[in-house]
C-alpha cells in the first residue's frame, strides 16, 4: 500500500494518539487534531487522502464536519472514515447519509481498522453528499429519506432503506453478504448472512410493480449489486 496522508480527528487525546500511532506504523503520513474547527482548517490548507473522524467532537459534531466537507467542492474527493463509541444505530445511518465512506465502532479492532483504511484508500470517495441519488426510475432523497419509483412513493423499513441507499450509491459494484452486513448492519451479531437475502427479496418485491426489480442483481458466488445493465 503506498504511503497516504491521513488526518485523525478525535477529541479524546488518548484514543487519537493510539489511532494515529497505528497508522504511522503502516508508514502513513498522519496529522492529528482534536476538534472540527481545526480539522476544517487543516483539510483546507492541505487536503489529506483520508480523514478519520470521530462522531462526537467538541464545538461541532462529526456529522456536521462531514456535511461541511461534502458540501465543499474542493474537498469532495477526500475519503472519510467515521468512528464512534456510541451504540446508536442512528449514528451509522447519519454517517452514510452525509457521505462517509465507511463507519467503524470503538474500541477499534486494529487489524480490522487498518483493513478498512486500506479499503477506503483503494476506492474513489463516496458521493452521498448530493441530496438525491437516482438511477433509472428509482430516486432516493437522503435528506427526507423518501424513496420513489417513477415518482411514486415506496415505503421502506429503515434497514431496507439503508440497503437500497448503499447499493444505489455504489452502482455496478458487487458486495458480498459479509460486506453488506458490515456496511448496512454494522456487524450486528444478531444477524447472519441470510438476513441480507431476506432484505434483498423485500427490495425486489417493492420494485417489481415498476419493473425495476431486475436492477437489484445477484452475482452468483460473489454477492449483490445495483446495476442498470441487465
Amino acid at each position: 500500500m503506498p504511503i497516504a496522508s491521513i488526518l485523525v480527528v478525535d477529541g479524546d487525546a488518548g484514543s487519537r494518539a493510539t489511532t494515529a500511532g497505528s497508522l504511522r506504523q503502516q508508514d502513513h503520513d498522519v496529522r492529528e487534531t482534536g476538534n472540527a474547527g481545526a480539522a476544517l482548517a487543516a483539510v483546507r490548507l492541505r487536503q489529506p487522502d483520508l480523514m478519520v473522524c470521530d462522531f462526537a467532537l467538541p464545538n461541532l459534531g462529526g456529522v456536521e464536519l462531514l456535511s461541511d466537507v461534502r458540501n465543499n467542492e474542493a474537498l469532495q474527493s477526500m475519503r472519510v472514515l467515521v468512528i464512534s463509541d456510541r451504540e446508536a444505530s442512528e449514528d451509522v445511518v447519519s454517517a452514510f447519509n452525509f457521505g462517509a465512506d465507511d463507519f467503524i465502532r470503538k474500541p477499534l479492532d486494529m487489524p480490522e481498522f487498518i483493513a478498512r483504511v486500506d479499503a477506503c484508500l483503494s476506492r474513489p470517495a463516496n458521493t452521498f453528499h448530493s441530496r438525491t441519488i437516482a438511477a433509472g426510475g428509482v430516486t432516493v432523497d437522503n435528506v427526507s429519506h423518501r424513496v420513489t419509483a417513477d415518482g411514486v412513493n415506496i415505503s421502506l423499513a429503515p434497514r431496507e432503506y439503508r440497503l437500497l441507499l448503499f447499493l444505489l450509491a455504489n452502482q455496478d459494484r458487487v458486495f458480498s453478504r459479509r460486506q453488506l452486513l458490515i456496511h448496512v448492519w454494522d456487524r450486528d451479531a444478531s444477524v447472519g448472512p441470510r438476513t441480507v437475502d431476506v432484505h434483498i427479496r423485500r427490495l425486489r418485491s417493492l420494485l417489481e410493480p415498476f419493473g425495476y426489480d431486475e436492477y437489484v442483481q445477484t452475482v452468483r458466488g460473489s454477492g449483490y449489486r445495483f446495476s442498470l445493465h441487465v
